[in-house]
């Protein structure tokens, strides 16, 4: 990749404009989709979320947590069009983790702060963005090994 940190700064300044995630986990050979809202952790590169344990993936998640997904706008127009493919590994947060990423979480959703299901977060592996606002088919990677 030429220019990593400018590729980098294009795709944190998408991902912090955007607030929900589709989050794709593997149940016995089947994927399972769900979308969940998320902040982005810069510092971290990682999405946190807010779920509780008595859902369908959160139970998938903790057998297998390697996740995959998307974040994308709704758009009509290809000249606009912007994306980002996402793969990462989940896990669920306890103490001081979970308190920072809950802090973050319920400033950017007060109405959180009303329910407490337990704090995940996805520790993001690779990101791969389509920005048609770039050019048409522009895609920007970017990669934790890189």
């Amino acid at each position: 990749m030429s220019d990593d940190h400018s590729t980098l700064n294009k795709i944190v300044s998408y991902l912090s404009s955007q607030t929900s995630l589709s989050l794709c986990c593997i149940d016995d050979g089947m994927p399972y989709c769900c979308t969940c809202f998320y902040v982005l952790d810069v510092q971290r590169m990682a999405f946190y979320f807010s779920s509780s344990l008595n859902t369908h993936h959160a139970s998938v998640m903790l057998k297998i947590p390697q996740v995959a997904g998307t974040v994308a706008d709704q758009t009509r127009s290809v000249t606009h069009l912007q994306g980002v493919q996402y793969q990462g590994c989940v896990r669920l947060l306890a103490d001081d983790e979970e308190k920072r990423a809950r802090h973050l979480f319920c400033t950017s959703y007060p109405i959180a702060k009303l329910k407490k299901a337990p704090m995940w977060e996805i520790m993001l592996t690779t990101l791969k963005m389509t920005n048609n606002k770039l050019g048409f088919g522009k895609k920007l990677l970017w990669s934790r090994h890189d």
